[in-house]
Order: C-alpha cells, then structure tokens, then sequence
C-alpha cells in the first residue's frame, strides 16, 4: 500500500489535486515543444518521402528510353493470322515477306495390337523393350510381376537413359493398347520398338507381343515457303529462316481453290512501344512537377504555405530538371535534337504538354534519331538519370535528408523518454514536499489544540473553573 495516495490528514487539502496542478504545470511546455517538433518532423518525412516516391516513378519511366534496345525492338504482323507467329531481334531487318505453311512438323507414333478391356491388367511376363529413336536407342527391363500395360509404359517413361519416347495405354471400343510417341518432331525423331519375353506371364502370356506396332501417325518435317522459297524443318519452331526472326507454326495454309495459301509478315520497328513510353515519360514528368508545386506552395490570401515552400532542395530540382529538358543533346541528328523537336514543349506551372500529331510524325520518320536524343551517352534520359540519382540515389540529398529526420525522430523519441523519468521523479518529490508540509500543518495543529485546551483548564479569577 505504499503508493496510496490520501488527502491530508493534517490540513485536510487536497495534496494529490495540487500535486497533479503543479506537474501539469511542469509538463505542458516540454510536451507541447515534442510534439511541435515531432509533427515538424514527421511532415517533412512525409513531404520528401512523396518526392522520392514520385522521382522514382519517374526515373522507372525515363529508363525505358534511356537503352538503346527501347529504339531497337521490333514488330512483326501478318495478313492473315493464326497460320504462324513470330518474334523478330535487332538483328531483323524491316520488310515484309510472304509465308506459305504446306505442311507442319509431327511426331512419330505407334501402337500395339488391342488386348481386351478385361486383360488390361494381365500380367505380360518379364523380358526387355529395345527402342530406338532415330539414330539412338536405349532398353528398358521389365520384371514379371510389374508388365501390364500401364506398368511398362511407365517403365519406358521413367527409364533414366531414355533417348525421347514416352508410352501410355489408350483405351477405346477394341480394347486396350500400349502407345509410343517420340517427344521431338520430324523424320529424324522415327520411333521403332522390339521385345524379347520370357513367355512367363499370365496364362504363358510373352512381353513379345509388344514387338509388333502399327504406324499411328507418322513422322513430318514442317514444310514452309517464303517468298517461294522451300524451307524444311524438324521443328515447327523456326529460327534465321529470315534473319533474327523465329518462326512459329501453327497450321497448314488451306485455302480454297483459286486462293492464295499464304499470309504476308511485315518486320517493322516497334514504334508503338516507343511512342507509349514517351507518354507515360510526360505523365510522370507532370506528376512530379505537380508534387512540387504542391509541397512548395503559397496561398497570399490564406497566408498558409506548403510544408516545403522555401525549401531549398526542392528549388534546386526544379531548376535542374527545367534546364535538362530544355537544352540540345549533344550528339543528337537534327531535325530531333531536343525534346521540343518531339512536340514536348514546357508550360507556364512547369509541367510539360505533347503535340501527340508531331510525336507521331517524329517515331514514322525519324525513329532512330529519337533513339539518339533519349538512349545515346549524353541523351536525355542519361542526364536526367544521373541527376534524379543524385537526389534519390543510396547517396542522394534526398535519401540523405530522409536519414537525417529519422535519427532527429529516434533522438527526440529518447529526449521523451527520458523527459518521462524525469517527470516520474519530479511528481515523487512535489508528493513528498507537500506530504511534509501536511505533517508540519498536523503538527502545528496539535501543539494549537493543546494551547487552547491549556486556557480551557485554567481557574478563573474568582477561583472556580473556568
């Protein structure tokens, strides 16, 4: 019960009450000034945390301009679609071509003769499985107790030096077949299978009834013409039939009679992307330069300014970036040699705007040169980049100022903390200061009621009692 706290008992005052005054009293500047310092704080670690947000966006934007493979990807199209696909690299040179599917490439199958349904499960007796697989072969042993149809088929599936067959049971009206189909495409991937049993199955069944196949489908070579020119491939995948173009078959060029069977590839460069990349460039440009405007702003009417108006660091930025965008990119190819060549031109607030007619004039008649201006050493988005690194990089001012308010936060954090043991201390002191002066004031009270009951007892001037 020692830290009961009870009203005085010699004065009959409220001690805690006055108490309780005068620690508030104490603690309402020193709270006031944390929390004024703490909200200062915290509103400049918000305010750079947005600029640095939206730097990096825009710096994520400006990097998709800033290598030289943005300006050298490249577009492929056909006239008439779902015949093939196709993926073109730098290497490709833009043109236009005329394909031809005649036929597309398949992979060898073969089957057994059908057991019934009912036997399916029987048991066909150990021996080995030879197969070969073009030039390659492998074999496979099967054991007594584990040759039905689905066990050797997973035998040849999980065989370790298997060279590209795989194997499975197909079900259907006549019964039940074991089928090998080669994994590759193409005359050279031919599948071929011979058994030698034991004949020590059920009922004297012998693995050798799985040496004798059918052909189920027979292996092709996928056919393509170009520009009449006969190309044959073990693959329907093809590569550098025209240089740095890959080529993906899908289906056979069946036109009707007096139809052209082909379809028409245009390699083009991949001006859309490009084109897009550049808008989103301006979006995020303005959205930045909005962030600041913002941040730094100042209301003449309200008198009430943005939480970085003044800022100097901010200042500093907007110059930067305004004298990029607008100064001539040394090394840049005229007619683009600034961005104003693009139709990107600087307004009033310092946002920017896009003649989106004269972008588009610029990416169809001058689409390398763009590259230039944006991707070369000294273009744009190198200049920019190493500046926008300068503020948000690991050494950035930004990055730097951002360090610097959360330790100025970790150290205020422990000036309250320790505030807090201090005013612990203080609190225990004024109790124990008011609790004396309540004991003296008891005291005092006890020594002025012996006074008084020592003139009750005197005799009165007549003798008696008083």
């Amino acid at each position: 019960m020692a830290d009961l706290k009870l009203p005085g008992v010699g004065s009959g005052f409220p001690i805690q009450s006055f108490v309780d005054a005068t620690v508030a009293g104490e603690r309402a500047p020193k709270d006031k000034m944390f929390s004024r310092r703490a909200n200062d704080i915290g509103v400049q670690l918000s305010s750079y945390g947005t600029l640095k947000g939206v730097l990096d966006e825009f710096k994520t934007a400006l990097g998709k301009l800033g290598e030289e493979e943005a300006f050298e990807k490249r577009s492929t199209s056909f006239t008439n679609s779902g015949f093939a696909s196709a993926t073109a690299d730098k290497t490709a040179v833009a043109g236009s071509y005329t394909l031809s599917v005649k036929q597309l490439a398949e992979a060898h199958k073969i089957g057994t003769s059908a057991v019934p349904k009912a036997d399916a499960e029987k048991k066909l007796g150990s021996g080995t499985l030879t197969l070969n697989v073009g030039s390659e072969s492998f074999s496979v042993s099967i054991a007594k107790d584990k040759s039905s149809l689905a066990e050797v088929a997973d035998a040849v599936n999980n065989a370790e030096d298997n060279k590209g067959v795989r194997a499975t049971v197909v079900t259907d009206d006549t019964g039940s077949r074991l089928v090998f189909f080669a994994d590759k495409t193409g005359t050279e991937s031919q599948i071929s299978v011979s058994a030698s049993g034991n004949a020590d199955g059920d009922g004297g069944a012998s693995l050798d009834v799985l040496g004798v196949t059918t052909e189920i489908q027979a292996a092709k070579d996928a056919q393509l013409t170009i520009d009449g020119a006969l190309i044959t491939s073990q693959s329907n995948e093809i590569e550098n039939a025209i240089q740095g173009v890959t080529l993906d078959l899908k289906k056979v060029n069946d036109a009707p009679d007096g139809e052209k069977p082909d379809t028409k590839l245009t390699i083009g460069y991949d001006k859309g992307t490009v084109e897009k990349n550049l808008q989103e460039f301006v979006k995020s440009f303005n959205t930045v330069m909005a962030t600041i405007n913002q941040l730094t702003s100042y209301d003449p009417e309200t008198e009430k300014a943005g939480p970085l108006n003044g800022d100097g660091t901010a200042r500093n930025l907007t110059s930067q970036i305004r004298r990029m965008l607008s100064e001539p990119v040394e090394g840049a190819s005229p007619p683009i040699q600034s961005l104003t060549d693009l139709g990107i031109t600087t307004k009033k607030d310092g946002k920017i705007e896009l003649d989106e007619d004269l972008l588009k004039k610029q990416v169809d008649e001058n689409f390398a040169k763009i590259g230039q201006l944006f991707a070369s050493e000294k273009g744009v988005s190198n200049k920019l980049d190493e500046m926008l690194e300068s503020f948000v990089g690991t050494e950035g001012i930004l990055t730097k100022r951002d360090t610097s308010l959360n330790e100025q936060m970790k150290k205020l954090d422990n000036e309250r903390a320790d505030f807090e043991l201090y005013m612990e201390k203080y609190e225990e002191r004024i109790y124990k200061q008011f609790s004396g002066m309540d004991i003296m004031v008891a005291q005092l009270n006890q020594q002025l009621n012996s006074v008084i009951a020592a003139f009750d007892n005197m005799p009165d001037i007549s003798g008696g009692q008083s």
